[in-house]
């Protein structure tokens, strides 16, 4: 018996005798069952979509490390398993695996040749029959060898066993193995794999990690949200929702650890979603949830809502609220962060919710640019140290801010005003109009106070699951080919409040309507999945009563001050329909009471002064400037130069025909 022998505590006999086999497990999972009509989805009893698939022997919580392999088209996980044996006997262990898998064969972690796995972990085969084998170290696996899109970084997934008998995953790049290989080892080392205790056990294990090439193949992605453009793949930190054979590589940080899981979809329900019934801002904080991952397959930037209220409102309540629906209250920060910050927290939750809190704290021009960059979805351009160009984050998100003073008030702070696109990418709620502050139904709560400490109670101990149900279910739509449907139920909810308004809608307002369309479309498909706790249609009304609320505050004013003089602009253009020349085709001589040019009027400025005499003509064109009825000149002017077809050019007032018309004026 040599001090090999010895050492394991195996006679020279009992180490002679072959082991057995050890077994292979793969893990398949049901595909998940989409619907075949949009209009009569149905909310399922029984959990039909694939689970989050994690690569790991057992797939038990005490595997960590990124998700593993998802097998195209049938969600298996090609996970395989060396359960350790505790001690062992010579008849019940063999002295090699079984024979290499054949090519396609995905099944077995085919160890190379020369390496044999024993109960306490792998052993090199000597040339020599008669020689013992040379313990390397305790059980591992390459599962798979994985590469970028571009078939860069490629490198070898590694599962350690540790003292406890959990597994952990750890990629290891190839350029690695060459560059630092102290490091690699000490990486597994840290993750619980133990070594021989000779002095070449190292070498020995960076030869085995060099030759042990799976067949099992997996892309690598570095981002959370959406893996291609068929929406059949999501990335939540380490775990993979879908079909492709991917491998998260998603940097570990505390942006990715708030998505975090805990409770089921019932829990959720339960506990948080059946407060929102009755409760309006609540049900339309929970649909801007939602809409995350619709924002991809919608073809829409990000965006979303601020709310605005007084302190102790409800505000932070809704923020938690939101957040529930992807993780902890790790997920909402702070708006006071510098913009490399606010690009990385951006760049963390790409299609899914970006919670921001306290809109006071953040400087006045800073938030100028940081709506546009949130909003937008791309982060700054950065060169190397090599003089090119770096990569460029890309986002998609939902946005959800709080405060005690709107975007326009925080903007006026450093004398910027508020421009369009700072209102249609973050949208004003007033959060302190309702009943009880931000809620309307207290459900048997004493007061707002208790209400919202148990709404916020209710989250801390139940997220995270109904936003991955809800990816599911997109995915399951994207397989059955009804995910393309979807804008045209976000088209229809906007076409139709738009058609109700009072007057015409401008850019600005169609674009408003169609971000609350959308967080209308993602609530009522998540309660029409069952995955909330309030009624169908209940986030439609909810949206569209926001959206009317919004115009009201934006217009409704305005349009007041704007109903007498559009209705005499109105009589005007009525009467002299035939008196306004068709722009091309006047000629040098007396000056006409204006032109017409396709879905533009151009009145003259003796024309605006006999409808409008006096200081009136200037509260005129301010109020149609108001209403998006008048195009104005550089400088804030109301007149601009006219187009260069008439003659002269003289600075006319240009109306917006179509807009004027359609005005409702009584």
């Amino acid at each position: 018996m040599n001090a090999n022998s010895q050492i394991r505590g195996l006679s020279q006999d009992e180490v002679d005798e072959l082991l057995a086999d050890l077994p292979l497990q793969r893990k398949e999972v049901e595909p998940a069952q989409v619907v075949d009509d949009l209009d009569k989805i149905v909310a399922s009893d029984e959990d039909t979509t694939p689970e989050v698939n994690k690569l790991g022997p057992t797939g038990t919580s005490g595997t960590t490390g990124p998700a593993g392999p998802v097998k195209q088209g049938t969600a298996a996980v090609p996970a395989v398993s060396l359960d350790p044996v505790e001690d062992a006997k010579p008849s019940e262990v063999s002295d090699t695996l079984a024979p290499a898998a054949t090519s396609g064969d995905l099944s077995t972690p085919c160890l190379p040749s020369g390496y044999a796995c024993f109960a306490d972990g792998i052993y090199e085969m000597p040339a020599n029959e008669s020689a013992e084998p040379i313990f390397i170290c305790t059980p591992l696996r390459v599962d798979a060898m994985f590469a970028d899109q571009e078939c860069r970084g490629w490198g070898r997934l590694v599962s350690v066993q540790a003292a406890d008998g959990r597994w952990h995953e750890v990629p290891v790049a190839s350029a690695e193995l060459q560059r630092r290989p102290g490091e690699v080892v000490a990486t597994l080392v840290d993750h619980g794999l133990e070594l021989a205790g000779d002095r070449k056990s190292k070498d020995r294990l960076l030869d085995l990690l060099k030759n042990w090439r799976p067949n099992e193949r997996l892309q690598t992605v570095r981002h959370n949200g959406w893996s291609g453009n068929d929406c059949r793949t999501f990335i939540l930190g380490r775990e993979v929702l879908g079909d492709a054979s991917v491998l998260p590589l998603v940097p570990w940080s505390a942006h990715v650890t708030g998505l975090a899981c805990e409770g089921s979809v019932e829990d959720w329900k339960a506990s948080v979603g059946v407060k929102c019934h009755e409760n309006p801002l609540m049900i339309l904080v929970a649909s801007l949830a939602f809409s995350g991952p619709l924002l991809a397959p919608l073809g829409l930037a990000g965006g979303g809502l601020h709310f605005r209220g007084a302190s102790s409102s409800g505000k932070t309540t809704l923020l938690n609220l939101a957040a529930s629906v992807w993780g902890n209250q790790h997920l909402i920060s702070q708006w006071r962060a510098t913009s490399n910050g606010l690009e990385a927290i951006a760049w963390a939750r790409n299609d899914m919710l970006l919670a921001l809190d306290e809109i006071a704290e953040i400087p006045a021009r800073d938030l100028h640019n940081a709506i546009y960059m949130l909003a937008n979805g791309t982060g700054k351009t950065r060169m190397t140290k090599d003089v090119t160009l770096a990569h460029q984050a890309h986002w998609r998100l939902a946005l959800i801010s709080s405060g005690e003073i709107s975007v326009e008030e925080k903007l006026r702070e450093a004398r910027v005003g508020a421009m369009a696109g700072h209102e249609v990418r973050l949208i004003d709620i007033e959060a302190d109009s309702r009943a009880y502050g931000a809620f309307d139904h207290l459900h048997g709560a004493t007061n707002a106070a208790a209400f919202a400490e148990a709404v916020q109670g209710a989250v801390r101990g139940n997220h995270g699951a109904v936003g991955r149900q809800f990816v599911k279910t997109l995915i399951g739509l994207s397989r059955g080919g009804e995910l393309a449907k979807l804008p045209d139920f976000a088209n229809k909810h906007a076409a139709r409040w738009l058609a109700n308004l009072p007057s015409a809608p401008d850019g600005q307002i169609s674009r408003v309507a169609k971000r609350f369309s959308l967080i209308a479309l993602a609530g009522d498909l998540a309660t029409q999945t069952g995955l909330t706790g309030w009624g169908k249609g209940e986030a439609v009304n909810v949206a569209e009563q926001a959206f009317i609320d919004w115009y009201d505050r934006r217009y409704g004013a305005r349009r007041e001050a704007a109903r007498a003089l559009v209705k005499s602009m109105q009589d005007f253009l009525c009467a002299n329909d035939s008196a306004l020349v068709q722009v091309g085709t006047s000629k040098l001589g007396d000056e006409p009471v204006g032109w017409r040019d396709g879905g533009r009027v151009y009145l003259t400025s003796t024309t605006w002064a006999k409808l409008y005499p006096g200081d009136a003509g200037t509260r005129a064109a301010k109020a149609f400037l108001d209403m998006q009825l008048l195009l104005g000149g550089e400088d804030g002017r109301h007149m601009r130069k006219a187009p260069r077809a008439i003659p002269n050019r003289p600075r006319v007032y240009t109306l917006n025909a179509d807009a004027v018309t359609a005005f409702r004026a009584d």
